[in-house]
């Protein structure tokens, strides 16, 4: 018959290897809580006894414990304990902390901000950023801190592996920040690529694509971005980081300029088979895979990516949108691009 909570031993409830240092609690009211979680109840002599500790001691731990809402008092002198139960006391023991530390990095980059603006130094409107680690850290941390919004631009230089899984743009996603990402067309090369964008945007990510875009980019709230440190001679490990500065606005409009001049991707979030797409038509004779070729199209992918993206031949891509440019009567590839749009075929 399995032990009850009350009569089960410490070891097997797991909570000795439960850390409270990180909430503020000293290594004297850890060994307090834990014992009293065990005993439900205890008073000050009996529990300073068990412990091996002074009864003065035991009581400024349990009184400390009683002000944080680890414990309450059972009677008016102080000398009886009940256990206030840690499924209910640390959640909340947890949140005090993380409001606490928020306050503090806001205070942080208040002092920060003012050093720079009474000394032209402190914090420095250009940081240069080197190494995969360094520069990873600087990714996460700036999509980590970012309170509303998050702009980006996918393309090369990749580190050696290609494109990696960003957990922090879903954390930041289901915290209700807002992401707005453009695609290179070498970022959804291939269905592996694709499919990983399909989450993004699932989880809430805003994402256009166009061939050409550049440079990597990365902004969070308008006052924070990272950069490749050279256009002429890009290098994933070598980044600029910019704050709040008359540059970092040059490439705020930048980018709003290459968002405006990018093709949404609706069509290619759309999960399913290939066969699936091709026979999941809502127009006559235009398949989601139509709508694909289509939107890598109008977005300047030539033949060869859209095939490697698609993972279908060269050949193939060619003869659809042929066909696809004869049935929108188009002469050119921009000028059936804008029919697709204009026949509701495609999002522009």
């Amino acid at each position: 018959m399995p032990l009850s909570l009350e009569t089960q031993p410490l070891e097997a409830l797991s909570l000795e290897a439960l850390s409270l240092e990180p909430l503020g609690l000293s290594t004297a009211e850890r060994q307090v809580y834990l014992r009293l979680v065990e005993l439900g109840t205890a008073d000050t002599k009996a529990l300073a006894g068990d412990l091996g500790r002074s009864v003065e001691k035991v009581t400024a731990a349990l009184n400390r414990l009683a002000t944080r809402g680890l414990a309450h008092r059972e009677d008016f002198g102080g000398r009886r304990f009940r256990v206030i139960s840690p499924d209910v006391a640390l959640p909340e023991l947890i949140r005090q902390r993380q409001r606490q530390l928020n306050q503090l990095q806001d205070e942080t980059e208040r002092i920060c901000e003012a050093v720079a603006r009474r000394a032209g130094g402190g914090c420095e409107v250009v940081e240069r950023i080197v190494g995969p680690a360094a520069v990873h850290d600087a990714c996460a941390q700036i999509q980590r801190t970012a309170r509303s919004e998050v702009l980006m631009v996918d393309a090369p230089p990749y580190f050696v592996g290609g494109v990696q899984p960003n957990e922090s743009e879903f954390v930041a996603l289901a915290a209700g920040v807002s992401y707005r990402v453009i695609y290179h067309r070498d970022a959804i090369a291939g269905e592996e690529a694709r499919a990983a964008m399909r989450q993004y945007v699932a989880a809430g990510e805003q994402a256009r694509v166009n061939a050409e875009v550049w440079p990597k980019l990365l902004i969070a709230d308008r006052g924070i971005g990272l950069v490749p440190e050279s256009a002429q001679d890009p290098d994933p490990e070598r980044r600029l980081l910019i704050r709040s500065s008359s540059l970092l606005d040059v490439l705020i409009t930048h980018f709003e300029h290459l968002w405006e001049r990018s093709m949404p991707v609706e069509a290619l979030t759309r999960t399913g088979s290939p066969e699936d797409l091709d026979s999941a038509e809502r127009d006559p004779g235009i398949s989601e895979r139509d709508r694909e070729m289509l939107t890598l199209m109008a977005a300047g992918l030539k033949d060869r990516a859209i095939a490697r993206s698609l993972g279908i031949t060269e050949r193939t891509v060619g003869r659809r949108i042929n066909d696809l440019m004869r049935r929108l009567d188009a002469d050119t590839r921009f000028r059936a691009g804008v029919r697709a749009v204009q026949r509701g075929w495609i999002t522009g």
